[in-house]
């Protein structure tokens, strides 16, 4: 599987030294010397590179698991059966409470800002060497995954402050950031990095409507391809807190969802949970019925950012809305054959087309943040292409509350 470099993170603990007296007048004195700041520029080394690019990791960790769970909420892959107050999102009500976005918007803008301003800061460290540099290209890719999952999940965004943008902005930056670490990369002999480039950037042109530029992408990426987010339990580092609300909780259900009527589906692992009765487990609500994601079970289990599969939903989809409803078919039978899954047959009509694609596309990229996008785009283009799901629903989130009050541009 091919993954991310894991974050480390190292902190730093004082200690405390007892001090004892011995009668009332022995006093145990201590000359501590205070040490005085470290000056940014200080940071300007070659040493801090790998450093500053784990810093990048670690924070595109921290906002993809900050916006996991309402995200799989929103988009209807899970049903919400805890204790926790998310009346809205299960029900696709996102614009109404901006507040309720504000630690969410945050992490996101966080992620894109510290890989977007540190690659500036590498390339005043290192301008004979930047272009070929393989941590230059792997923060192009973070700074690129960063863009997109802000372009996936707003209605609309800011920029450093900026005034406010369409989702398309964050579009066409990740498609620049993932072309650098595709020249970068190559470059460097980041083997790795440049596939998961090509497969960040395959993604980021069939939103912007480029699907030859698409298809073409995705065609570098093989089909046992993975490049993850990377979580962990090490101390400082990002865990996976969906499985820990899954798992040591019960916040989240398949119950209710489309899910609970495939519970054979390779791709989308979940059970029913009984109790020693017999009986159905309850949710953290005491209500719900308790169906349990198995997806990740470890809080250290890693999300996908770009994967082989993905591609061939990508290229299927291509074909799809080129009129090769046979050509798409072949394609979902490459990723199902790659699951150990039986092949579909071709269906008799684009609207039985369409209904497929967006089955198998939901399948593969199930619990990994995507569908809500989708559900976004197939509605923008309506018709046979529209998912039924979406209608009153919201599909995207808004500019939350706190930038709104601190951007003078907004």
């Amino acid at each position: 599987m091919k993954k991310m470099t894991k974050t480390i993170r190292i902190l730093m603990l004082a200690g405390l030294v007892p001090l004892a007296t011995a009668a009332c007048s022995d006093v145990l004195s201590l000359d501590v010397e205070a040490p005085g700041r470290i000056a940014d520029d200080d940071l300007n080394t070659v040493d801090a590179i790998p450093g500053i690019v784990a810093g990048m990791a670690y924070d595109l960790s921290q906002a993809v698991d900050g916006t996991l769970q309402q995200v799989n909420m929103a988009g209807g892959e899970i049903w919400h059966g805890g204790s926790y107050d998310w009346g809205t999102y299960p029900r696709g009500l996102l614009l109404q409470e901006p507040a309720d976005w504000d630690g969410e918007y945050g992490t996101i803008s966080q992620a894109r800002w510290v890989a977007e301003n540190g690659l500036k800061r590498i390339e005043g460290i290192i301008p004979d060497t930047y272009e070929r540099n393989g941590d230059v290209a792997q923060a192009y890719l973070y700074a690129g995954f960063a863009n997109r999952l802000m372009g996936e999940l707003q209605c609309t965004g800011t920029v450093d402050g900026g005034p406010e943008v369409p989702r398309s902005e964050f579009f066409v930056r990740a498609d620049s950031l993932f072309s650098r670490a595709i020249q970068v990369g190559g470059a460097a002999n980041a083997d790795e990095v440049v596939t998961a480039a090509y497969g960040g950037r395959a993604s980021v042109r069939a939103w912007r409507g480029d699907w030859t530029g698409a298809a073409s992408d995705a065609q570098q990426v093989p089909v046992d391809f993975q490049y993850d987010v990377i979580f962990s339990l090490s101390v400082g580092a990002v865990s996976n807190d969906f499985v820990f609300e899954t798992t040591n909780r019960k916040e989240y259900t398949v119950y209710t969802t489309m899910w609970e009527d495939y519970p054979d589906d390779a791709r989308v692992p979940w059970r029913v949970v009984y109790d020693a009765n017999g009986e159905v487990e309850k949710g953290q609500d005491g209500e719900t019925d308790f169906y349990q994601q198995l997806k990740y079970r470890n809080q250290d289990d890693d999300v996908a950012l770009t994967k082989g599969t993905e591609m061939l939903m990508l290229r299927a989809e291509a074909a799809l809305r080129a009129g090769d409803i046979a050509g798409m078919t072949a394609f979902l039978n490459q990723s199902r054959a790659h699951y150990g899954m039986d092949a579909i047959n071709q269906p008799g009509s684009t609207a039985d087309a369409w209904a497929v694609m967006r089955f198998e596309r939901y399948a593969t990229l199930w619990l990994e943040g995507r569908r809500l996008n989708d559900l976004h785009r197939f509605e923008a283009d309506g018709g046979v292409i529209a998912d039924p799901f979406a209608q009153g629903r919201d599909t995207c989130f808004p500019i939350s509350d706190e930038e709104q009050r601190v951007n003078p541009n907004l």
